[in-house]
């Protein structure tokens, strides 16, 4: 049985750092593979923003040698850029260097030259919007393959009583548009005041007083729970690679109310959510108060979770991984 070595990113306590690589796991081809899972430690000290710092050029000459001093006798398949170059690898990843340098460095790189070191890699990605800028970047039509992340109930679904009320989760206030869903809140609240409004995540300031409740921190569990007692989650991110969070929520009936952007604006539509242009407040606003009604919650409701859980599918997933996997070990 051929094996594959999968690299997790890990935080210091050991366990997986990101959900999105916990997810994968999930649908790995285990029956079929010989599959090693270990600890990627080069990631507990990668820096939490995602944006440069003081310790940048530090973090990276460690990450390079963590990754050519580890001796792996098998294919390997890593998460965001393992840099070990002309080696066969396959890599998963949100987003294109490219995308990651304009979104979170704030730099317009049109091209990221990346492709020489990963000639004979295979990219996984989660998006056509990644896809696409991976493309941007060098990579070839073969090269680079979208499977989406798999939805697995258990990590996903909470018992909650559902009532009217709005929810925002964002610990990056611009990127995440926090200022955008405090202007819905506020306006949606001036309306209706019966209308409850939570937002978890950071604000550069006091809450205001429209926020019924504020918490600037709050485990996944919680989370959850706050989401699937939402009948509308608000996302107007300004840069979000993929919608993890769109995926909480339309798993618990919330109805996902976001602007078109990159990934997120993508696998909102694609599973029945409600986009709206980056720059239309009025969208927003109109779409939440629509989804506040109990009739056309519930309609709009039942797609989302029906196409959720037919483009996410955990076998259909899992056996796109095998035949990357067999595509891989053939070469």
């Amino acid at each position: 049985m051929a094996k594959v070595t999968v690299l997790v990113p890990i935080n210091a306590n050991g366990f997986i750092r990101r959900f999105g690589p916990m997810l994968r796991l999930f649908s790995l081809p285990y029956s079929d593979f010989e599959i090693e899972i270990t600890g990627d430690v080069s990631s507990i000290i990668e820096s939490r923003s995602m944006g440069p710092d003081a310790l940048s050029g530090l973090r990276l000459v460690v990450k390079v040698l963590h990754d050519n001093l580890r001796r792996l006798s098998s294919i390997v398949h890593a998460f965001f850029w393992y840099i070990r170059p002309g080696t066969k690898l396959i890599l998963e990843t949100d987003q294109s260097p490219g995308q990651f340098f304009t979104g979170y460095l704030n730099m317009a790189i049109t091209k990221a030259p990346v492709r020489a070191l990963y000639r004979d890699s295979l990219i996984i990605t989660w998006s056509r919007w990644a896809r696409d800028g991976l493309l941007r970047d060098g990579f070839n039509d073969e090269q680079v393959k979208v499977i989406p992340l798999p939805y697995v109930e258990p990590l996903f679904r909470v018992e909650a009583t559902k009532i009217k009320a709005v929810a925002f989760v964002g610990y990056d206030y611009y990127r995440k548009g926090g200022d955008l869903a405090l202007k819905v809140m506020a306006m949606v609240k001036s309306i209706d005041p019966s209308i409850k409004t939570i937002y978890i995540g950071q604000i550069p300031h006091s809450a205001p007083r429209f926020i019924d409740e504020y918490y600037a921190y709050l485990p996944r569990s919680r989370v959850l729970k706050i989401l699937a007692g939402s009948m509308v989650t608000l996302a107007p991110s300004r840069h979000e690679a993929y919608g993890l969070a769109a995926m909480d929520a339309m798993a618990n009936r919330s109805i996902v109310v976001a602007t078109d952007v990159e990934g997120l604006g993508e696998f909102v539509k694609v599973n029945g959510g409600v986009v709206c242009p980056p720059s239309d407040l009025n969208c927003l606003i109109e779409n939440t108060l629509r989804y506040l009604d109990k009739r056309e919650h519930e309609v709009k409701a039942n797609l989302q979770y029906q196409r959720l859980i037919e483009n996410h599918n955990l076998g259909k997933v899992r056996s796109m991984m095998k035949k990357i996997y067999e595509e891989v070990l053939s070469k």
